[in-house]
């Protein structure tokens, strides 16, 4: 029969579990001050921890605790290792101690850090906050832009006598919100400029727990918002004393990842000889693992399909981190022709979310029939070699000599002739994979029937060159065949 037209280095060995998880990207410490007997003159148990960035050279750093005498305003500074606990080495003031845990960084000049406060009193509530997200990393609390956080606040020794101080009758809860900004990872961050969210009162004992669905950081997309959002307890306004923080806990937020596949389209039909593909990762959470598969047939969610090798990246950082992978030879993952689907996924503390996909046609040595059977299944109108299915102009025979998708519009994507010199040229390389098809160019000078002749191939395998002189033919027409036996 005769049809004519007129003119995807990384390798994947399985997925093992991760590293121990790596270190913040600034200093993290947390301080707590615990009363043996709560009277004024007491000492309380003060007990601290300080986690250095990742790759920090402790050498540089010395760490102290001030206690701040509330009622007197005496401040006292003793030295501490990174980590311990030890009485205070003042008795609590007479409305209470505040203790500040400090690092200084041997800089020029030194640089100071804040890391974490509280305040223990004979006449203050204990107050205790914990943040709890699905991300179980241990040194920050962290989550992602779109998972809920949870918030417990733990408060103890509140009365609600009229004669007793007002510091023991409440304390108020604080919300602040605080964005890292498009890339950052908050070192450095002046946290004193967070957003005040929310503000409200607790008068009763026992554990009170927010439940907030997504965070609330500023940003014109929520789901790419980096941050922090932090929740305080302050005692209330007393007698000559002013709120204090008793405690205060954060949680960070990153943003939810997302992905490109680049290299061919949807409905492509992809022969032999696959093309160069490219996986761009942007915003991978720091703790997550991201792969590539396929399968045969149509999309399908929750799917296992069978891993492309070299596409798996493995993150266990502190901050999220974007990756560009490049593959060539990942032709071993396909066990047939047809119609398959390449998916990006990534599976994080929070579940496997679909980054991105594609569906495309695999044509390595397909015949006919069975392209025919791939394209149209059943169909039995419109399908023929002659008939033009998609009404394109271009009949479905020659959509397959040269790999086009017969559903789709196809126009001006057949090779096109060019003059160069004195020659009419037209040149093709056929798309590998496609079998049983003889491809060839025809010309004619007035189009008629019985005018039409085959030109020569002058060219070298696999691509095919056919010219004719434009001096000696007045008026020159071209056509592409594709013959079967």
């Amino acid at each position: 029969m005769l049809l004519t037209f007129l003119s995807i280095a990384l390798s994947l060995t399985g997925k093992s579990a991760p590293p121990p998880p790596a270190a913040p990207p600034f200093l993290v410490g947390g301080i707590s001050a615990t009363p043996i007997v709560v009277q004024p003159g007491s000492k309380p148990l003060v007990a601290w921890t300080i986690t250095l960035p990742e790759n920090a050279n402790s050498a540089v750093y010395t760490f102290y605790i001030r206690q701040k005498q509330l009622w007197s305003g005496f401040n006292w500074d003793f030295p501490v290792e990174r980590e311990g606990k030890t009485l205070s080495p003042l008795s609590l003031d007479v409305t209470g101690s505040t203790f500040e845990l400090r690092a200084v960084k041997a800089t020029t000049p030194p640089t100071e850090y804040l890391l974490d406060t509280t305040t223990v009193g004979a006449y203050l509530p204990l107050a205790a906050v914990s943040i709890r997200t699905e991300d179980p990393y241990p040194t920050v609390r962290r989550t992602r832009a779109d998972r809920p956080i949870f918030v417990d606040i733990d408060i103890h020794n509140l009365i609600s006598d009229p004669e007793v101080p007002e510091t023991l009758k409440g304390v108020t809860l604080q919300r602040h919100v605080q964005s890292y900004g498009a890339s950052g990872t908050g070192n450095p961050l002046n946290r004193e400029l967070a957003t005040l969210l929310s503000q409200s009162n607790i008068t009763s004992n026992g554990v009170t727990t927010l439940s907030i669905p997504a965070t609330l950081i500023p940003g014109a997309d929520p789901s790419k918002v980096r941050g922090e959002e932090r929740f305080t307890i302050l005692s209330l306004e007393g007698y000559q004393s002013a709120p204090a923080i008793i405690d205060s806990q954060f949680v960070q937020v990153w943003p939810v990842a997302n992905g490109s596949i680049s290299g061919f389209t949807a409905g492509q039909n992809l022969g032999a000889n696959l093309p160069q593909l490219t996986f761009q990762l942007t915003d991978l959470y720091p703790s997550s693992t991201t792969w590539a598969q396929v399968y045969k047939g149509t999309p399908k969610l929750n799917f296992t399909g069978t891993t492309i090798p070299g596409s798996s990246v493995v993150i266990n950082g502190a901050v999220p981190v974007n990756r560009s992978i490049i593959l060539s030879n990942y032709d071993s993952v396909f066990n047939s022709d047809g119609l398959w689907t390449m998916e990006l996924l990534t599976k994080t503390p929070f579940g496997t979310d679909r980054l991105a996909y594609v569906s495309f046609n695999v044509q390595r040595g397909m015949t006919l029939e069975a392209w025919r059977q791939v394209q149209f299944g059943g169909v039995p109108y419109g399908t023929s070699d002659e008939d033009d299915y998609d009404g394109d102009g271009i009949a479905n025979l020659i959509e397959f000599a040269f790999g086009l998708d017969p559903k789709q519009n196809s126009a001006g994507q057949l090779p096109v002739p060019e003059r160069i010199g004195d020659q009419l040229t037209i040149r093709f390389t056929p798309p590998a994979g496609i079998s049983g098809v003889l491809h060839g160019v025809e010309w004619s000078s007035t189009l008629a029937t019985d005018s039409w002749l085959p030109l020569t191939n002058t060219g070298v395998s696999p691509e095919q060159v056919y010219s004719l002189p434009v001096s000696t033919t007045p008026q020159i027409f071209l056509r592409l065949t594709a013959t079967t036996p």
